[in-house]
């Protein structure tokens, strides 16, 4: 269940990716050619390309998690031996969904608050909270991503992130 689950995510993401990446290069190719070619600029191209890029940083977020591609510390579980290396992996996990869990309550009050002031964007005049529903939407991404490692963990099920098909060279 858990695994079907995580393979509809992965194509969720990907295309989503592949959508906001996409939209952030026409529109910026198209800003130059104005800009440049027509002496004339589009005034709320910077605008979507950040929000297309923010949107690229919360779920990459979610893909880190996947692709075991975050920060850590990783001779910790090395020099201690398997079973604490167990502990310390579900204690990173325990983290990962308290940080997960947090995008989704903050993330989700922020969104609404700003859909109920009815706050716009300054130059395409798009309601804010939309732009910020990014940030509960990747939490549940995320909160996802480490319920399934915790469920392989804790039943002695394997577990491997993804690859990202990035070598050292060495």
């Amino acid at each position: 269940m858990l695994a079907a689950i995580n393979k509809v995510i992965d194509r969720v993401e990907n295309v989503a990716m592949i959508i906001f990446m996409f939209v952030a290069t026409v529109v910026a190719i198209i800003q130059v050619i104005a800009r440049y070619g027509f002496n004339s600029s589009l005034y709320w191209s910077e605008e979507l390309i950040i929000y297309a890029l923010i949107s690229m940083s919360f779920l990459a977020g979610s893909m880190g998690v996947r692709y075991a591609a975050h920060i850590a510390v990783e001779v910790l579980p090395v020099l201690a031996g398997p079973k604490v290396a167990k502990v310390l992996h579900v204690v990173a996990t325990i983290l990962g969904i308290l940080f997960a869990l947090m995008l989704i309550w903050y993330g989700g009050a922020l969104s609404f608050k700003t859909l109920k002031i009815g706050q716009l964007s300054p130059a395409m005049r798009f309601p804010v909270g939309y732009v910020y529903a990014i940030i509960p939407i990747s939490g549940v991404l995320m909160l996802l991503r480490h319920w399934w490692i915790l469920v392989c963990i804790v039943f002695n099920r394997p577990y491997e992130s993804l690859s990202m098909g990035i070598t050292s060279g060495t």
